[in-house]
């Protein structure tokens, strides 16, 4: 009976250590990775049709970002129908914890009622931001998506050439992915949704 007595604790301490391992090996599998792009910080203050916008605002959820211009004759229209498309793919929860941005780089044509307008047309839940030349430059510095106005033509028509890859932001604020733009709907979806882990 002593003998029973005494295995006890023993059990008990045993039972507990195997305890602390599963905890401690679920909260690893669970545990956000290290950002592959440490030192890159994307950071912005810029204006939607509703008020001001910044990067703090996305921090909790998984940020879907794009740079580009709504008198794009052909790489932005096609890419904002992809992220159209993948935002479609997530179901009504996922699409809550989502930030989907389209972010101007010709800030003298379009302001953020045309952005919103623009934006709209591809996916509702697309918001669209402008600013001043120095607040845009600023953004797409952070974010390593530099931009330039070419030469206008006679009529004073321009493009503007820019950065066209899809930006990942993850739920702590670090950058996730640099997606292609010509990436598949269903591969910036399941890129959003691994994020989305961790929201």
């Amino acid at each position: 009976m002593k003998s029973q007595n005494k295995s006890f604790p023993l059990l008990l301490v045993g039972l507990i250590f195997s305890l602390g391992l599963i905890i401690f090996g679920v909260y690893n599998l669970n545990k956000m990775p290290t950002s592959p792009y440490p030192n890159i910080h994307g950071i912005f203050s810029l204006h939607s049709v509703d008020g001001s916008v910044t990067s703090n605002d996305l921090l909790g959820k998984v940020a879907v970002i794009y740079f580009g211009y709504t008198h794009c004759p052909d790489t932005c229209p096609g890419t904002l129908l992809r992220i159209g498309a993948a935002l479609k793919l997530l179901n009504p929860e996922e699409i809550l914890k989502v930030a989907p941005l389209f972010i101007t780089t010709d800030p003298e044509r379009d302001s953020p009622a045309l952005m919103a307008k623009y934006a709209r047309h591809f996916d509702s839940h697309i918001l669209g931001l402008s600013g001043s030349s120095e607040e845009i430059k600023a953004a797409t510095k952070s974010f390593l998506s530099g931009y330039k106005q070419e030469a206008p033509d006679k009529d004073g028509n321009y493009v503007v050439s820019h950065a066209s890859y899809i930006i990942i932001v993850r739920p702590d604020g670090s950058i996730g992915e640099f997606m292609p733009h010509s990436s598949r709907p269903e591969d910036i979806a399941a890129t959003i949704r691994h994020w989305l882990r961790w929201t």
